[in-house]
């Protein structure tokens, strides 16, 4: 499977979806300095560093797909992410499932 980064600053969030990642069989990578190999970022858009996080994988990968998991709605800055998927918290378990699976859907078929 793959390896996903996780770019979120809430400490018991970025645990239940590192919990989640590994359910499917992935690696969580929990630390932005490991950005080679990855098939998917899960990204909090309200918050800068995790854009920032994000935005740095996306360069060494243009295609990498990104997934929002916000406490908000789209919006023009989480939109200019370019996301495969979106999910507003709280999201169901079964949201996040289905929001993972059309990200790495979408970088299967690079």
């Amino acid at each position: 499977m793959g390896r996903i980064l996780i770019c979120e600053p809430d400490p018991e969030v970025r645990e239940l979806l590192r919990h989640v990642i590994e359910r499917h069989g992935h690696e969580p990578v929990l630390e932005p300095n490991g950005m080679k190999d990855l098939a998917a970022v899960v990204v909090e858009p309200s918050d800068v560093l995790s854009v920032e996080a994000a935005q740095a994988a996306r360069a060494v990968d243009p295609e990498l797909p990104i997934v929002c998991a916000s406490i908000e709605p789209p919006t023009p800055g989480s939109r200019r992410l370019a996301p495969a998927a979106h999910v507003v918290k709280p999201f169901t378990l079964s949201e996040f499932d289905s929001a993972l699976a059309a990200a790495l859907g979408h970088s299967n078929g690079r």
